[in-house]
């Protein structure tokens, strides 16, 4: 990512702007900060929020006329915080004044013709900066206001005899010019003064005049006492850029008031009444009531809606320049891989926000980015990758309907469904083939979602060219998806080949005889993959109504529905955030139901995530193909009870899946199993292991047979255990066992990518 991308990307996203009240004081009040601390009753606090905003605050926060409430967001929700007597109130009962301490002294100084509010705001911004300023005028106070308490005065007067303001009463002097060569700036502090000097002011936003050194209030002046000292505090800083001869415009875009693009979701606040101040103003009681109700308004509405942004504690704009930071100016850690590998690319954020900032875009690009340049961590997605390759290779088939040399249509169920529940492929593929009047043909294949998601773009052209290539020899056939991430992949990466979803196919040739047809009432899940595919969520509904299945449509649904944890490798890059993620989305479906409803969904993967949570999930073909086949599954019961799928389960489903239907299909000869291999059995602790660390029995298998091969293991006199290790691939794998002639029995396994080397 280059720096320009990295503004681009901050600029997307408003979490920092400032809430509408702060952008609407002229002041720029930390409205929100000073609340919260009014609300804490830390009124010592509260008043140094005002201190550090306010020129002048003793004077100013007792004439505040409340500009903020006309873009207060509780306008409509019982009525605007009232800033002006919460002001005056922590003015009144603040027990202790930041100190005031003015930047070291510049050696510059401005003369302020004029008195009144513009003038002491002006000098009171010019002080604290180290630039001295001094008053000319008979009537410094005379726009002030009489009914500032006594005792606020005299505090205002403290601290402007701290910051060094100088007054004098001198007559006016009437020669400008020679004014100029006496002062560094000159500033014309009320529109009386402005009018009786001929100088001319030529721009309005930084109030200077055709003399360069001198700035000026517009004439004539109609403002507020709160416009006024914000004239002062521009006067002040033309000065000081002035002075400093940099320029006068450069960054003033948002001084004064302005539109702020912060968006806060407000649909869920309740009403609150505003609460009057008495005769005599708020009690602390009261303050701290009224300052609570104010909303404390920011935006991350993505973050309070996904799993994964709020894990990291922040937002996206944080983001952005973590990720930046990552690549730019790494010093040999790479904090930022984690967060990276973590986004489950669902695109949620990108829906929920009001500036579409699209963190799985952002994400995405970090990884083939790392990728290309070699420092992507290979264990972040090696275990997703391998078993991708395994779905490819001895997981892969491609046929033609038998006795058919090519097919107009060919079912594509994906990877993780033969993996997870093989008997429903075999279900739909047969189904289909009686459905359809042309020939249909079986094509089990990944469709590199696993590459593209880790940022491999090398191994997902692969990956693409292996399916175009098989669906030529195919005859190029409609391809009809059973997988809705599928689906998005062929949209995206291979929109050369035609496709439809099963749902479509299935609504369009009617439904099973033999299908379920539910009483009970369940919470639809639309997987993450289907948010921009309204065909395929209408044809689902379509098909759930021909049932007469009634269900519940959670609050994030359809295009704005939640990821199951999954998508993006999040399990494999970050198993707990994952676990995480899948927790959350069980329980958003459970809380959409006074009663307790089983979840349906139409993708295999989201079925398991759901149901690892021990949310009872089914799946759509569980309803449509009722009866499993017992020579793929091991039971017919309540769908939604049936185990989730472990990794070593998922691989011997689909060689089992592969090698049925080549011999009932088909009627070619099954593969031969290996003779006189070892006898292997697991522990339950060592089977928990395996799943936990993506140990599969095929890993197991390749130590025991090299154990087997070299007698290569060591003896833990301790444990009176056998210990050996193998790496067939960049992993070393260990088993600890006991062994009864040729039968082994695991104990324990665990895994690391240390090379070990024996001593020569």
């Amino acid at each position: 990512m280059e720096q320009h991308e990295l503004r681009q990307w901050e600029a997307q996203c408003t979490q920092e702007d400032a809430p509408h009240c702060q952008a609407q004081c002229p002041l720029h009040i930390d409205v929100r900060t000073f609340c919260k601390k009014m609300a804490a009753g830390k009124i010592n606090e509260a008043w140094a929020v005002l201190y550090k905003s306010m020129p002048m605050p003793h004077i100013t926060a007792n004439i505040c006329n409340g500009l903020c409430m006309e873009t207060c967001l509780r306008k409509d929700l019982g009525g605007s915080i009232n800033m002006p007597e919460l002001e005056s109130y922590c003015a009144a009962n603040a027990t202790k004044n930041p100190p005031v301490r003015p930047l070291p002294s510049k050696g510059k100084r401005v003369l302020i013709i004029g008195g009144g509010l513009s003038a002491l705001a002006a000098a009171w911004d010019l002080a604290k900066k180290g630039i001295s300023p001094t008053i000319l005028s008979t009537e410094a106070y005379d726009d002030v206001a009489s009914n500032i308490p006594e005792k606020a005065f005299e505090q205002h007067e403290q601290a402007m005899k701290k910051l060094g303001v100088l007054f004098s009463s001198e007559e006016l002097p009437e020669d400008l010019a020679e004014i100029c060569t006496k002062w560094d700036a000159v500033l014309l502090a009320t529109s009386e003064v402005a009018n009786q000097y001929p100088c001319e002011l030529i721009n309005p936003k930084t109030l200077q005049t055709n003399i360069s050194s001198v700035f000026t209030v517009p004439f004539p002046c109609i403002a507020t006492s709160i416009e006024r000292i914000a004239l002062g505090r521009t006067l002040a800083l033309s000065a000081e850029r002035s002075i400093q001869n940099v320029s006068l415009t450069a960054g003033r875009d948002t001084e004064g008031p302005y539109q702020s693009r912060l968006q806060t979701a407000v649909s869920s606040v309740s009403s609150l009444p505003l609460l009057p101040a008495g005769d005599e103003g708020y009690d602390e009681a009261t303050a701290m009531l009224e300052a609570g109700r104010c909303l404390q308004c920011e935006c991350m509405q993505c973050v309070n809606n996904c799993v994964y942004l709020a894990e990291f504690k922040s937002y996206p704009k944080v983001y952005a320049r973590h990720i930046y930071n990552n690549a730019a100016i790494v010093m040999g850690t790479r904090h930022a891989n984690k967060m990276i590998n973590s986004c489950m690319l669902c695109g949620l954020c990108e829906e929920i926000c009001p500036e579409d900032f699209a963190v799985q875009n952002l994400c995405l690009t970090a990884r083939q980015e790392m990728v290309a340049d070699s420092t992507m961590p290979p264990s972040a997605h090696e275990f997703a990758l391998r078993d991708m390759a395994f779905a490819n290779t001895a997981g892969m088939l491609a046929k033609n309907a038998p006795s058919a040399s090519a097919s107009t249509y060919a079912f594509f169920p994906g990877c993780q469904l033969p993996a997870i529940s093989p008997h429903l492929v075999e279900s739909t593929y047969n189904y289909l083939r009686d459905s359809l009047e042309e020939p249909v043909g079986l094509f089990i294949h990944c469709c590199g979602a696993p590459a593209h998601w880790a940022g491999q773009k090398d191994l997902t052209e692969a990956t693409t060219r292996q399916i175009l290539q098989q669906w030529e020899i195919m005859g190029k056939p409609e391809l009809i998806t059973g997988c809705p991430t599928c689906a998005s992949m062929f949209a995206e990466l291979l929109p050369q080949i035609p496709t439809r979803s099963l749902w479509e196919v299935l609504e369009e040739v009617g439904l099973p005889a033999k299908a379920r047809m539910p009483q009970q009432p369940y919470v639809l899940h639309d997987p993450c993959s289907t948010r921009h595919d309204e065909p395929m969520r209408a044809h689902v509904r379509a098909i759930i109504e021909k049932l007469a299945v009634s269900i519940t449509e959670p609050r994030l649904s359809g295009l704005l529905t939640e990821c199951c944890g999954f998508g993006g490798l999040l399990d494999s890059a970050n198993p707990e955030l994952s676990r995480k993620a899948s927790q959350h989305r069980a329980e958003t479906l459970s809380a959409c139901t006074e009663d307790e409803q089983d979840v349906l969904t139409y993708c295999a993967m989201c079925r398991d995530m759901l149901a690892r949570t021990g949310k009872r999930t089914i799946h759509l073909l569980d309803i449509l193909f009722p009866n499993c086949n017992a020579a793929l599954s091991c039971c017919d019961a309540d769908p939604a009870t049936i185990p989730v799928t472990g990794f070593s389960d998922r691989r011997e489903n689909r060689i089992r899946l592969k090698e049925h239907l080549l011999t009932t299909v088909w009627g070619e000869a099954e593969s031969v199993t290996k003779e006189n291999a070892p006898t292997i059995t697991y522990t339950e602790q060592a089977a928990a292991n395996m799943e936990e660390r993506r140990i599969l029995r095929s890993d197991i298998r390749k130590v025991v047979d090299y154990v087997d091969a070299t007698n290569s293991s060591l003896f833990n006199t301790q444990t009176q255990r056998n210990v050996a290790s193998f790496r067939p691939v960049g992993v070393t794998y260990w088993i600890e066992y006991t062994k009864d002639n040729d039968a082994y029995c695991i104990h324990n396994v665990w895994s690391h990518r240390m090379q070990i080397i024996p001593p020569k």
